[in-house]
């Protein structure tokens, strides 16, 4: 219920008369009032607004923007993830041996995301004509390779990756027992950067190769890294890094005899 400023006067008369109390002070009384009035108004309008603050946080979360003044930073959501592709590997393999040409399917593979490191791939062969290749993400990526040879003693090539780093291994150069069971190739693969040279002339002074005046050249590097010890000695150096890389093993089923 509302009263009106002459029924506050009509109360206030009454209360003199009757009681003898001294007349209040009307105009104090409605200015008093009046503050109260617009205190609850401000009080209301601050409470609705924060209850809508609080609406909105919850419906949409938290803008994103550079750190606040008390350093608490707001996270954002992550943008796309740029994926590489490892290098691509052929599903066949041709071979040429004089004047016969045929190809090789796809037996096996393997990929690998770093450089720097020896790895060991194992397969088991299905026929005597077995060839091997390493695919690099980088063609000028070092690439060593080592695999057993005719007499069971260990060889392989050395050089960049885009020239053609692999083997292949027929009737007359597979080892003994090439069928008998699996059979293990390892692949060391470096950056192309990586201080070849350097390392090389430090273990072994990295000689021509024929004793020729080329020096320390790529080739002379490429022999180098077919010992060990130059091996541990850049892999020491160069540590494991990013790179792809991938190792195809390529065969086909002898032709069965006629009966």
């Amino acid at each position: 219920m509302r009263h009106t400023e002459s029924d506050l006067r009509d109360l206030l008369a009454e209360q003199v008369e009757t009681r003898g109390e001294p007349a209040a002070n009307l105009a104090a009384i409605v200015r008093r009032g009046r503050r109260l009035r617009r205190t609850r108004r401000v009080v209301t309008a601050g409470a609705a607004l924060a209850a809508a603050v609080v609406a909105v946080g919850l419906t949409t979360g938290l803008p994103g923007g550079p750190p606040e003044p008390d350093g608490t930073t707001v996270a954002q959501a992550p943008g796309p993830t740029r994926v590489h592709p490892g290098p691509k590997v052929p599903d066949s393999y041709t071979v040429v041996l004089g004047a016969e040409r045929f190809r090789l399917p796809l037996l096996h593979s393997e990929r690998f995301a770093t450089t720097g490191a020896g790895r060991a791939v194992t397969f088991t062969p299905v026929s005597f004509s077995t060839a091997f290749r390493v695919f690099c993400a980088d063609p000028q990526a070092w690439v060593v390779t080592e695999m057993q040879l005719k007499g069971g003693e260990p060889g392989g090539t050395a050089g960049r990756c885009g020239k053609g780093a692999g083997g292949h291994h027929d009737r007359r150069s597979a080892p003994t027992g090439w069928l008998e069971g699996p059979q293990t190739i390892r692949v060391w693969v470096y950056p192309a950067d990586a201080p070849v040279r350097k390392v090389a002339e430090t273990v072994t002074g990295c000689p021509p190769v024929g004793g020729g005046p080329g020096g320390c050249d790529e080739p002379a590097q490429a022999r180098s890294l077919l010992r060990p010890e130059v091996r541990d000695r850049l892999s020491a150096e160069v540590g494991e890094a990013p790179g792809g890389w991938a190792v195809a093993l390529y065969d086909r089923p002898e032709p069965t005899p006629a009966d």
